[in-house]
């Protein structure tokens, strides 16, 4: 959260960044570190506090603890660290273990541009293979700080770390979330399926429930970042389909922007009322310290807490299905006055309508680049993730609260088999998955998705953490969240609210005429130009489709009767090279940010399949010509993909626009629609 969730969420813009009472470390560091001796030492801190500023603190902090001695040969590479306890040697003969090592890695992986490793060892097998400059970036992950400062103090490694080119954890201070953020920068979203962690010397053998707890992290975190990507095509144009439509509620109602700005830092806790069946035992100490604290309901909590008289301050809701709508069907007249209702723009209309007119809807966009791309910033940015209750987490976080209180977030089933409190409409299907208790002790039954949302939870969780708010799990029940504090939620109410006054919250006013009329034509404007961008570039890749198709087709029925020969490797790198050009033109940053979302749910995990071609063996010509040959084979489909998706969101588009060129007809603000009428007979699958 802190700087990337920052900026997600758009705090920045909304000026309510939270102020640094840090002193500019940087700064600090590079004054104390002139008293450095060791010049090798030096320069090696000095690039990794670029990437790492806690690990290189505590490096630079460090003398030689003594657990492990070093022997160095005539050979620049023979380098051997024994840990004097074990006496165990890192290697057993440093020379021919790594050239071994390198020769295998490097005949197996050469093209691999992401590797990941368990062990640092002397690193000079790191600083080889980064000489092949087909490997973008080496993650190193080590478990013996002492080795990385031995490491850093006889070999210079500051070209590496300064670039990035080489990545490297000190095991014992990695999280969820650094290996989420970085597996979710664009150079390794595509090589997700290429993921394996290696170890180079049986030495770190010794480390293997480390090593376990690593690979899962980081299987985790791929995983996660895999599944954030979407995989219905039909969800993401469902989503575009109803955030379009509902533009004009969003511009016309309560805009984000101003209820963050007027009420952050207003309170200091915030509790978030989940479903779980452990709510039940909740409900009466929650109605008792409502008045003194931020009540923030996910969206199926709110006829719960109705049915209690417990009024909630905020009430969220991210699903784009029709179901959710029924949470809102029952109005409870002045109990509703004051609640804002903050709803995913891409909710479907029922749920606008079921809300509306009586009550204070305030639509939010989601971080996504599909909404991003509008710029309109008043209106977000709220909802990293897939479920409401992470919605909630990050209100929570963006208003300002010190403190964070989770109570019926359960994410488990309870012991008699329920998945929710009593009151809620639905269940949750039977999976059978186990996480760790709260408290510690045993397992419980979960889901998959469950799983999904409490990898959120403790990736905002974590990084919250840096920012100094609390987060205390009070659910006293369900799985355990890492990261937060388990405790009961009468004492920690108890101890949160002493001394404190009866909330008093300042009113937000409705987004004005004129702004709306401005905000509206900008929407409008912005649509004119996607969907002519997105028509350009449909348009390209239809015409070299239709070129190339023939060709790869020749191909692929040589490729089945086993005539591929290397006689064919200039013709098929002919039909590589105009793929490729309209990559590029795709790629191009005047059409990429129109384009991107679409074609991305669109071919997404044809990418990570070419990824796997990409890397594969090909030493011979032959080997060369069939892999060159499987690349283009597949890119038949991506191109059909691509322009059938592209096609798909312009016809959705121009479809859902609709209601936004109502509005603006009769606010006088355009005569007529120059978006083009959609076909009628296009459709997409609910």
């Amino acid at each position: 959260m802190a700087k990337k969730l920052e900026q997600e969420l758009n705090l920045k813009d909304l000026n309510v960044k939270n102020k640094s009472k840090k002193t500019d470390k940087q700064n600090i560091y590079q004054e104390s570190s002139k008293n450095i001796q060791n010049i090798i030492f030096k320069k090696n801190l000095q690039a990794l506090f670029q990437q790492d500023e806690i690990l290189a603190a505590k490096l630079f902090g460090m003398d030689d603890q003594g657990d492990y001695e070093v022997f160095i040969g005539k050979d620049p590479i023979d380098i051997n660290i024994i840990n004097n306890k074990t006496l165990r040697y890192v290697y057993e003969n440093p020379v021919k273990d790594i050239e071994k090592t390198l020769d295998e890695i490097e005949d197996k992986y050469k093209r691999y541009p992401i590797m990941y490793f368990y062990g640092l060892g002397n690193s000079i097998l790191y600083k080889a293979l980064l000489t092949n400059e087909t490997h973008q970036k080496i993650i190193v992950v080590e478990p013996s700080i002492e080795i990385i400062y031995i490491v850093l103090n006889l070999v210079d490694l500051s070209k590496e770390l300064a670039s990035e080119r080489l990545v490297l954890f000190y095991s014992e201070f990695t999280t969820y979330a650094q290996f989420y953020f970085l597996v979710s920068k664009n150079e390794f979203k595509s090589y997700a399926k290429i993921y394996n962690l290696h170890i180079h010397t049986p030495f770190y053998d010794q480390f293997s429930e480390d090593y376990q707890k690593i690979n899962q992290d980081f299987t985790r975190a791929i995983s996660q970042m895999v599944v954030s990507h979407g995989n219905s095509i039909d969800d993401m144009l469902q989503g575009i389909d109803q955030h379009i439509k509902n533009l004009p509620a969003m511009i016309t109602n309560y805009a984000y922007a101003d209820l963050v700005r007027k009420r952050h830092k207003i309170m200091d806790t915030a509790i978030i009322v989940a479903t779980g069946p452990s709510l039940d035992k909740q409900l009466s100490t929650l109605k008792k310290f409502a008045p003194y604290v931020s009540v923030i309901s996910v969206d199926a909590s709110y006829p719960i807490l109705a049915k209690h008289g417990i009024k909630p301050d905020y009430v969220t809701s991210i699903e784009r299905v029709k179901a959710t709508s029924s949470f809102f069907k029952k109005r409870y007249g002045k109990f509703d006055e004051n609640i804002h209702f903050i709803v995913a723009s891409l909710t479907h209309e029922q749920t606008i309508k079921n809300i509306l007119p009586s009550r204070k809807l305030v639509l939010t966009m989601r971080p996504q680049q599909s909404e991003l791309v509008f710029d309109m910033k008043d209106y977000g940015y709220l909802g990293i993730g897939h479920s409401t209750a992470n919605q909630a987490y990050q209100l929570a976080y963006a208003l300002g609260h010190k403190n964070i209180v989770l109570i019926g977030q359960d994410l488990a089933f309870s012991p008699d088999g329920k998945s929710h409190a009593t009151g809620h409409a639905f269940t949750q299907q039977d999976e059978s998955l186990y996480t760790t208790a709260y408290g510690g002790e045993g397992e419980v039954k979960t889901t998959y998705v469950w799983k999904l949302f409490k990898n959120q939870y403790e990736k905002d969780i974590e990084d919250a953490g840096k920012e100094e708010i609390t987060t205390y799990n009070c659910t006293e029940g369900g799985a355990r969240i890492n990261g937060s504090i388990e405790k009961p939620f009468l004492e920690t109410m108890q101890e949160l609210c002493k001394d404190k006054n009866l909330k008093n919250l300042p009113n937000i006013n409705k987004v004005s005429q004129k702004r709306a009329d401005k905000d509206l034509l900008k929407a409008y404007k912005f649509i004119q130009k996607k969907i002519e961008i997105q028509q350009l570039v449909k348009e390209k890749v239809e015409k070299v489709f239709l070129e190339v198709v023939p060709k790869i087709d020749e191909i692929i029925n040589l490729k089945n009767e086993n005539k591929i020969t290397e006689k064919l490797f200039t013709k098929i790198l002919k039909i590589s090279n105009k793929i490729d050009k309209v990559k590029d033109f795709m790629s191009s940053a005047k059409y990429k940010k129109y384009i991107e979302t679409i074609v991305q749910i669109s071919i997404y995990y044809q990418e990570l399949e070419f990824a796997k071609i990409s890397v594969a063996k090909s030493d011979t010509a032959l080997e060369k010509t069939k892999k060159l040959a499987n690349w283009v084979e597949h890119h038949k489909y991506w191109l059909f993909s691509v322009a059938g998706g592209l096609n798909a969101e312009i016809e959705t588009t121009k479809n859902a626009s609709k209601n936004l060129i109502k509005e603006l007809k009769e606010r006088g603000l355009i005569d007529k629609s120059d978006l083009g009428h959609s076909k009628e007979k296009f459709k997409f699958r609910r």
